[in-house]
């Protein structure tokens, strides 16, 4: 067990990096919480475009390959920023 939450602790750093060099969204490897099962990442205040789960899409499937209850989280230090970023980005590209 031990060794299968270092190996998706190591998938999740380096899915940061490969969100930020895509999608340009600044994240990190946060925890692992046991009681939910899920690895959560952090997105920084400072990221040039907000992460969304479907930049996780590849990271989730890698990580549910070596345990089907695993899940991937994103950890906002303020959610009503990110909330009001998330809405103003769908009304300037006209989604609602």
């Amino acid at each position: 067990m031990k060794k299968d939450l270092q190996k998706a602790k190591e998938l999740c750093e380096s899915a940061c990096d490969k969100i930020y060099m895509k999608y340009d969204a600044d994240l990190t490897y946060d925890h692992y919480d046991p009681e939910v099962q899920t690895f959560y990442l952090f997105q920084s205040d400072h990221t040039q475009n907000q992460a969304e789960f479907y930049m996780l899409d590849e990271l989730t499937k890698k990580i549910k390959k070596i345990n089907k209850r695993w899940m991937v989280g994103i950890k906002y230090d303020d959610l009503e920023k990110y909330e009001a970023d998330m809405y103003a980005s769908r009304v300037k590209n006209k989604e609602l």
